[in-house]
């Protein structure tokens, strides 16, 4: 299991007592993920970020997770299907409950009092009053202790990256409603840039694109399904330009209509998001001194859904000059890395903790 420093008299690895009953948490825009350590490995949950309510009441919650999910759209009249996270920033504290105590629930086998101790993953930039919302919720959904660190942090930590090193490592998480560059070193977050723009923006900018070019209007869920199956991004590599049909209503006739979406058009609804990110990415690399680009010059990690984009690290590569590496398991490395946490009591110091929640 995940070890932080080494026995100072005979350079072994500090051994650490493991909670039994933890649970590891990516409160995500689009998904949420919960990691539960078993041994060596996770069991892990992805649950979609969606809560359906009574319109005239959203505080009664109806529906949580994938049930939720279906009913995108699709929903009668008294029934609203909602994300209760919006650009990672909760907009319903009641429904963000809803979906943390559902999200506990699956990780622990419905009993939520055997829960000892959750880490949840939020934003970089998130607020204290942002931090001190998810922890009372955590706290109202069971857990006798609550953890709040940054993503940034937690997906190094999943990603196995050697945080302790003083050489520095650098984490680019590209999730649905936000992204991160966090730059870590001696086990504490040295510099982030939070930028709140992420899979989700491409998603409506394919949407948007497909009414103009082909006056059909397509959902959310086709556009998605576009990105995940033929998408990349601009970069001088050649990559086959693939393409995929979705369902959508055409504007003219109100009629159900076919349409192709090719890798060119989700590449083209990418470039407004990759150019945040290339600017924001830029924005670390001037502040960080010299030994620190030396180490995220081999240490840097791409993480979140988006991260799976064709031709996104020739991208990163071509703009800053920074190799980079794609996370294994790009979905699930956050809430891996809040698991460890929370399964070690001391993975995090103390004062490399108030580091992370910086």
């Amino acid at each position: 299991m995940f070890s932080l420093g080494k026995d100072k008299k005979n350079n072994e690895p500090v051994k650490k007592k493991a909670l039994g009953n933890t649970l590891g948490i990516d409160l995500g825009t689009l998904n949420s993920v919960v990691a539960k350590p078993s041994g060596d490995k996770f069991d892990l949950y992805k649950i979609p970020s969606v809560v359906a309510v009574k319109k005239e009441d959203p505080s009664y919650v109806l529906a949580v997770g994938q049930e939720a999910k279906s009913m995108l759209g699709r929903t009668p009249e008294d029934i609203i299907a909602v994300r209760p996270l919006r650009k990672g920033v909760i907009e319903s504290v009641a429904q963000a409950e809803a979906l943390l105590i559902y999200s506990i629930e699956m990780g622990s086998g419905e009993d939520t009092s055997s829960i000892d101790r959750i880490v949840i993953g939020i934003p970089g930039d998130a607020s204290e009053v942002e931090k001190n919302a998810v922890e009372e919720i955590g706290r109202k959904a069971g857990a006798n202790y609550v953890l709040v660190i940054s993503e940034g942090l937690a997906a190094a930590i999943g990603a196995g990256l050697p945080i302790a090193e003083a050489t520095g490592t650098m984490v680019i998480d590209i999730g649905a409603g936000s992204s991160d560059i966090v730059v870590i070193s001696l086990g504490g977050i040295t510099d982030i840039e939070t930028i709140r723009v992420g899979g989700d923006d491409i998603d409506e900018n394919i949407v948007e694109q497909v009414k103009e070019k082909f006056e059909v209007e397509i959902g959310i869920h086709e556009a998605e399904k576009a990105k995940i199956g033929v998408g990349m991004v601009h970069c001088n590599m050649e990559m086959e330009n693939e393409t995929i049909a979705v369902i959508g209503k055409c504007m003219n006739t109100n009629k159900p209509k076919q349409v192709e979406i090719d890798s060119t058009m989700v590449a083209n609804a990418a470039e407004p998001i990759m150019v945040k990110i290339i600017e924001s990415l830029s924005l670390v690399l001037e502040r960080l001194s010299p030994e620190l680009i030396s180490g995220i010059y081999n240490k840097t990690v791409v993480v979140g859904g988006t991260s799976q984009l064709f031709g996104l690290k020739e991208r990163i590569f071509e703009e800053v000059g920074i190799p980079v590496e794609i996370s294994e398991d790009p979905m699930t490395v956050v809430a891996k890395g809040a698991a460890i946490v929370a399964a070690e009591p001391r993975a995090l110091e103390p004062e490399v903790r108030l580091k992370a929640m910086k």
